[in-house]
């Protein structure tokens, strides 16, 4: 194989903002609380009772997240082992931009929820690889496939991890698993999969995977940079001029090229 590990750091940013999206999308309880709904026992205590539902309900409005922090740490001063206050804290942190202190916050609360759930493992993984902690976030996204082997989210935060880890098979392995178990084609996990090819050197199986969704992506510099390397590895292969053209077209549309490892530039500005 190859050592291209091709922009690493943007392609992370790409899926990770995907990612993180969904999991907002997702998230059901913010909607619908009420002290019955929490993944740990409501502490019996009036002032928790009085100030949970204002945290969420700046949740719920997108506000005052810095309070937000405030009540969710009352509370865990009222109750060290009330999982949920951390995970929200968690939230407000991330949302904030304080991922450092987010990972520690969700950590303390997948570790109080003891694996019963999988969206505090999906923020945990996904925000432990924003702050490079990437070992951390494999071990989560395994978990994720142990205690909740029906959910995609497990196998396709590996495959994600294997582009910083560089066990690509795995990566692949575990992509192939995570597009059989969404319900609909999914074009991130496609994407993702077209990328893992690229790096495996599997070009001609990729090329099917970025034509699906070019449409979606055809403006990232993740899609076209690593679409070009593709095509042109499979263009000089065949001798084909057509190709090559189009493989020097995307190359030209990506922005950053300094991004991309230095193999990669020469093979087009040699």
């Amino acid at each position: 194989m190859l050592n291209t590990n091709l922009m690493k750091t943007r392609i992370l940013y790409l899926f990770l903002i995907c990612f993180i999206s969904q999991l907002n999308a997702q998230s059901g309880f913010t909607q619908n609380f009420d002290f019955n709904s929490t993944t740990c026992e409501f502490p019996d205590n009036e002032r928790a009772r009085e100030i949970f539902p204002l945290g969420i309900e700046c949740i719920q409005r997108n506000i005052y997240l810095g309070s937000v922090a405030e009540i969710m740490t009352e509370i865990i001063k009222i109750d060290s082992t009330f999982c949920d206050a951390y995970y929200w804290a968690g939230y407000a942190f991330r949302k904030s931009d304080m991922n450092k202190e987010a990972v520690a916050l969700y950590y303390m609360a997948d570790s109080l929820a003891q694996n019963k759930s999988l969206e505090y493992k999906q923020n945990l993984a996904a925000t432990s690889m924003i702050v490079g902690a990437d070992d951390l976030a494999r071990r989560k996204f395994e978990e994720i496939k142990e205690y909740f082997p029906n959910s995609p989210e497990g196998f396709y935060g590996v495959a994600l991890t294997s582009t910083i880890i560089g066990d690509i098979d795995y990566g692949l392995e575990n992509v192939n698993m995570a597009e059989k178990k969404y319900s609909q084609p999914n074009a991130d996990t496609q994407l993702l999969k077209a990328i893992l090819l690229t790096l495996n050197e599997k070009h001609e199986e990729s090329l099917t995977y970025y034509e699906k969704v070019k449409n979606k992506y055809r403006k990232f510099d993740q899609f076209n940079g690593n679409y070009a390397m593709s095509l042109l590895e499979v263009g000089t292969k065949n001798n084909d001029e057509k190709m090559l053209k189009l493989a020097r077209k995307h190359y030209n549309k990506v922005k950053n090229k300094d991004e991309f490892t230095e193999y990669m530039r020469n093979k087009f500005e040699k």
